[in-house]
């Protein structure tokens, strides 16, 4: 357990919350899937439109049928519009989701890191990440570094 890993891809420890990629990639898949869901729906509705539209036959239709398929075409063109602005909607619930957590996940302790890296460093501790993501390994890995550089500079004044 000592041993340090580089992989971004890495066992999570109980309590911890998810890496940054492993949300993001949910996110991708999430996306990939209400777009084919619109995708599947809209083709499936376009196909009873053109079965509905090729059936058109006004020299052979009644004023009730050909009104008939009016209304059918129509109520199929209000389902699609429902659909879309339902999709609109959660599709936008979720960028706003995703936003927020971008900025506290990621902008945050990014900039925790730039103003400590504009402090140079070494007056004062790293600040703390409470998850264990590759930002916190990032940090980490900065504390390492400068506690080396400490420790070649206190052995370059000794010498």
């Amino acid at each position: 357990m000592n041993k340090i890993k580089n992989s971004i891809f890495r066992e999570e420890l109980p309590g911890e919350k998810k890496s940054i990629v492993n949300l993001l990639m949910t996110g991708h898949i999430v996306t990939i899937s209400c777009l084919g869901y619109m995708a599947f729906f809209l083709f499936i509705q376009l196909g009873q439109v053109t079965r509905i539209v090729d059936t058109i036959d006004p020299s052979h239709m009644t004023i009730g049928q050909v009104n008939l398929l009016k209304e059918r075409v129509a109520k199929s063109v209000g389902q699609w519009q429902n659909e879309m602005v339902g999709l609109a909607i959660i599709g936008s619930i979720v960028s706003i989701i995703g936003g927020i957590y971008t900025i506290n996940m990621v902008i945050r302790p990014l900039n925790k890191l730039v103003n400590f890296a504009n402090k140079e460093g070494r007056t004062e501790p790293l600040p703390e990440f409470k998850s264990n993501t590759e930002i916190k390994q990032l940090a980490t890995a900065i504390t390492a570094l400068t506690s080396k550089l400490n420790q070649t500079t206190q052995k370059s004044s000794d010498d």
